[in-house]
């Protein structure tokens, strides 16, 4: 439940999501109707990076309007990430412009032509300007692993090669004098590419420890043992939230480890000794960047088929519950109270023991029935499975 301070906090996040939105697409239509034809807009990097922004602006401001209206818990940290990518770009244009073109344009009297007139006013400096306050001031995104700089040029990697090659071939001229390729010498476009590839991983870095001090991460405190509520009297883990002493994903793992808990638990099921410790390495190590977020559904996938061989998998309500039905130990995809959430039951006598499946459900026996009943009433459903 968000308090009031958190809600204001999310209404303006929303409020800036929805102008940039607005903006972007007022400078996207004055592209187009200025080109000829329209979609000889698409060959400047300008307008590709703010309708790359306006995309992650409209995804973030959807997900924060489902939270307002009670449909949603949180901004998934991939639109987080699209974000911080699709800022960088529009980022790379405001200071390419403000560094290379003014100058070329006459320096300082050139200002007003440059960021102020037709779609120069929204694409060059309002969407920028708005989408760097937004996400590093607003957003307030805990984005720990480093790699994600380098991620952060791909885009604009991605249109420099695509550029020079159309340039090279012929097909496209420009449309800036340094993918001139046959105008320069090679060394220069060479030195051209580089140079604006480094400068862009250094605006990435920038925006990216602003972001970081920006956010505070928590951490959870090392060196504290797991506190006894974790577990069962015979070695399983039933409440994620007594695990504060773990990290995961860069967080404590009381607020995501629903993942871990349940590969954990599958693991004791079929006899295996595992530490919990060396699960939450090895599955955090598994996703693509150390960032806040939950447990991927190709990496508990991934996980399982290396250490519990026979993996099967059905998507559905009624068909998860018919397999499971004759299955002797799984893992449910489900949503708990709205949350996406990972549980893992085995056969028991009286039906299937579940784990950590909500408070007052830590350690609960149920038929398979029952548990559907009360738990398995909306959202997609997915069950892996072993019979």
């Amino acid at each position: 439940m968000l308090n009031e301070k958190e809600r204001r906090a999310l209404w303006l996040s929303l409020a800036l999501n929805a102008v940039i939105v607005l903006l972007g697409l007022i400078g996207a239509v004055m592209s187009f109707i200025s080109a000829s034809p329209a979609a000889a807009a698409l060959r400047f990097y300008t307008l590709d990076s703010n309708l790359f922004l306006l995309a992650a602006c409209a995804v973030q401001a959807y997900f924060e309007a489902g939270i307002l209206l009670g449909k949603g818990h949180f901004v998934p940290s991939w639109v987080r990430l699209l974000k911080y990518f699709a800022v960088c770009t529009t980022t790379v244009t405001f200071f390419i412009v403000l560094l290379v073109f003014m100058p070329m344009m006459g320096g300082l009297s050139a200002f007003p032509s440059a960021f102020l007139v037709h779609s120069a006013l929204f694409h060059h400096f309002l969407c920028p300007v708005l989408g760097f306050i937004s996400f590093a001031f607003k957003d307030h995104p805990s984005i720990p692993d480093r790699r994600v700089t380098i991620a952060a040029v791909v885009p604009t990697l991605v249109y420099g090669i695509v550029a020079i090659v159309l340039n090279i071939t012929r097909v496209l001229y420009g449309p800036y004098p340094f993918l001139c390729v046959y105008e320069q010498p090679v060394w220069a476009s060479v030195l051209w590419f580089v140079g604006i590839l480094f400068f862009a991983w250094i605006l990435a870095q920038v925006i990216w420890k602003l972001a970081l001090h920006m956010s505070q991460p928590e951490e959870a405190e090392p060196g504290l043992p797991a506190e006894p509520e974790a577990w069962t009297e015979d070695g399983f883990l039933k409440d994620q939230d007594a695990l504060s002493c773990y990290t995961y994903r860069s967080i404590p793992a009381c607020h995501n480890a629903c993942g871990p808990v349940a590969a954990f638990n599958l693991r004791r099921c079929a006899g295996q000794n595992a530490a919990f410790s060396e699960v939450l390495s090895e599955m955090d190590a598994m996703h693509l960047f150390r960032i806040p977020g939950p447990t991927l559904t190709h990496v508990m996938r991934r996980y399982c088929e290396k250490y519990l061989p026979g993996l099967k998998e059905v998507t559905g309500r009624e068909e998860a519950v018919s397999a499971a039905e004759n299955s002797k130990m799984g893992i449910l995809r489900y949503h708990e109270e709205m949350v996406p959430h990972f549980v893992a039951y085995c056969r028991a006598d009286g039906g299937f023991r579940f784990f950590n499946v909500n408070d007052g459900g830590e350690d609960i026996t149920l038929s398979m029935a029952e548990f559907a009943e009360g738990h398995l009433r909306g959202g997609s459903v997915r069950l892996m499975y072993w019979n």
